[in-house]
């Protein structure tokens, strides 16, 4: 959520007899309970409105940044394979054009979907 869409939290509610559910959310997700509901669902059942904060996803994205900033254009160690022959692949690297591809749901749903045009006719 915090990646796609830039969200800074996450919340939810979650029936108060659901044990399953809350020991998942709590436990192991890490949502936090803010509140009760009081005649949520529609049997007249309590639910917990329960709370995530992403923005420490947001720090940890900007220290990630600065860090690759930081050793954008360092020697990570020698060359190998042909790379580490006396300078051997020096050349090869810099004519191979590298491009960036998106992945994912930043390319939407149609274009995920594999069609088979032959068919159509």
């Amino acid at each position: 959520m915090f990646e796609t869409y830039g969200g800074q939290y996450l919340s939810l509610h979650v029936r108060v007899s659901n044990v399953a559910a809350l020991a998942l959310y709590k436990d192991t997700l890490g949502f936090k309970v803010v509140g009760t509901e009081d005649k949520y669902y529609a049997d007249g059942e309590n639910a917990y409105s329960m709370h995530m904060d992403l923005n420490y996803l947001r720090e940890e994205a900007l220290d990630e940044d600065s860090d690759e900033e930081d050793s954008a254009g360092k020697d990570e160690g020698d060359g190998v394979g042909s790379a580490g022959k006396a300078g051997e692949g020096d050349a090869e690297a810099k004519k191979e054009k590298k491009r960036k591809v998106r992945v994912g749901r930043q390319l939407g749903v149609g274009a995920l979907v594999e069609r088979n045009e032959s068919s159509a006719k």
